[in-house]
This record gives structure tokens, sequence and C-alpha cells, in this order.
């Protein structure tokens, strides 16, 4: 028997056959990727920290030391705590469907006690953060520059104003930090954010973290809207393109000098420029 049909059936399901189930159940868009991206996460959590692969093994303590690793994650700067309130609240959300979908009798992510752990928004005294007010200030400020911009009003090139608006979304509404997505002269693996990088349609953005590892980072709606918008008006030559190019002088020369290398034109000297 299907096990959508009988709740006897699911006690042998595992967490990953009910994340699939979940996925499935969600409309297409940057949630359902969101929830792809946390929940896959959330599971290989539970098999590789807990050695918990089934739906009907999962308890309170589970839930609990995975807001635990959260806020790990969240003191080492490798997530904002922000995005750890989210990721939480995409699990709890998992475990009420599985509730309905009579999958499991409870959500072992409800209690108070298994979110506890979780840091609060704002709550590291050493840590600087703009509030919500702020925030959407500076994000109008930037949208209306680029649209300004566009119509050929603005004070500043569109592309830049496009670039401008894209980097202060991506940091405001993800929690990545500025090295994830910047190219740094410093650190050779850190060479910014290219729209390889970037997947839309999913929703997702795959960046270096501070654990120097790939880590997939669920982008909004909102997030998504503007980098499209901006990969339209840029139209990168390649998925190799940065995201957020710079236009220093340098480094355009040297791109230039390199791709007249590739083509076999000799560039010229300033004697017979």
């Amino acid at each position: 028997m299907d096990d959508t049909q009988s709740p006897g059936s699911t006690r042998h399901t595992t967490v990953e056959e009910a994340i699939d189930r979940r996925l499935q159940s969600l409309a297409a868009g940057a949630y359902r990727s969101n929830s792809r991206t946390v929940l896959t996460q959330f599971a290989a959590f539970l098999a590789e920290q807990r050695d918990v692969t089934r739906l009907s093994e999962v308890a309170v303590l589970d839930c609990r030391r995975y807001a635990q690793e959260l806020r790990r994650r969240v003191r080492q700067d490798d997530l904002s705590a922000a995005s750890a309130q989210t990721y939480f609240d995409i699990v709890r959300a998992f475990w009420s469907w599985a509730v309905d979908d009579e999958r499991v009798e409870s959500n072992p992510a409800r209690p108070n006690r298994a979110s506890e752990p979780l840091p609060a928004d704002r709550g590291e005294p050493d840590r600087q953060f703009w509030d919500r007010a702020t925030r959407e200030r500076l994000l109008r400020f930037v949208d209306e520059r680029a649209e300004r911009s566009l119509d050929g009003r603005g004070d500043v090139d569109a592309l830049v104003a496009s670039r401008d608006r894209a980097a202060v979304v991506m940091l405001s509404l993800t929690g990545v930090r500025a090295a994830e997505i910047f190219a740094s002269s410093r650190d050779e693996r850190r060479n910014g954010l290219s729209w390889d990088d970037v997947d839309l349609d999913r929703g997702v953005a795959t960046v270096l973290g501070k654990t120097r590892e790939r880590q997939p980072v669920p982008l909004l709606d909102r997030v998504v809207s503007v980098l499209d918008r901006h990969r339209r008006l840029r139209e990168p030559p390649s998925g190799e393109w940065p995201v957020f190019p710079t236009r220093h002088a340098p480094s355009l020369r040297r791109a230039a000098s390199d791709r007249l290398a590739e083509i076999g034109v000799r560039e010229p000297t300033s004697e017979s420029a």
C-alpha cells in the first residue's frame, strides 16, 4: 500500500524519502528551492551527527542538537542569526507537514526546548546589525537609484547602479558575508561570485564559506528577481563572468591584454599607440 494512504506504513520511511514527498507537495518557486537546500542539510546532519535516518526515530533532542549546530555556525560567522532562524522554521514546517500527513504523531521541532538554543536575531553584542527599518531604507535607496539610472535620470551608470543594488540585496537578505561574494586579492580562492555559481531557477547560490568549503545559500524571491534583472541588463558573455565586477582599471587592462593575446592580437605599445 502506498505510504501516502496509510500512516501505519510510514514507520520505516526514511527522512530523505519524507523530504522528497514534502518537496513534491510544495509549489515550484524559491520556497521549494530553499526548502530543498535546508532539508537536505538537515537530513545529512541527522545521519552524520545523530545516526538517525528513519522518520519515526527523530526525537525532540535531535532537533535541539540541530538548533545548537545552527548556533555554532552563527558564532563561526558561517551563517547569520536571521538565516539560522529561517532554517529552523523550514525544518519545523517540514515536521508540521509530516504530522498533517499522518507520517508522525507529533512535531519534534515544535517544543520550546527544541528551538531554545537558536541565537536571537540580534543576540550577539559583538556583532553589528541593522534594524529592519534601516535595512528597508537602504534597499529602497538602491532600488530607486537603479530605476532612475535605467531611465537615464540617474547620477551613475545603469550597470553600476544595477550591480550595487544586486550586491546590497544579496548582503541584506541572504546572510552571506562580503568575503563570500566579492573577489579578494589576498586570497586566491576567493575569486568572487560568478554567474556559474548562481542558479536562479532553483533559487540557490554557491559560495566559499568561512570554513573554506563550498556551500549553498538559499535565495528569496526578492533576491532572485534583482539578480535576474541584473543579469539581463549586463548580458554576461559566459558563466565565468563575475556577478559583481569592480571596474578596477588595472584589472580591466589585464583582462583586455589576456583576451587580445588569446586571439593573437598584439597590444599596441605607448610609442605606436
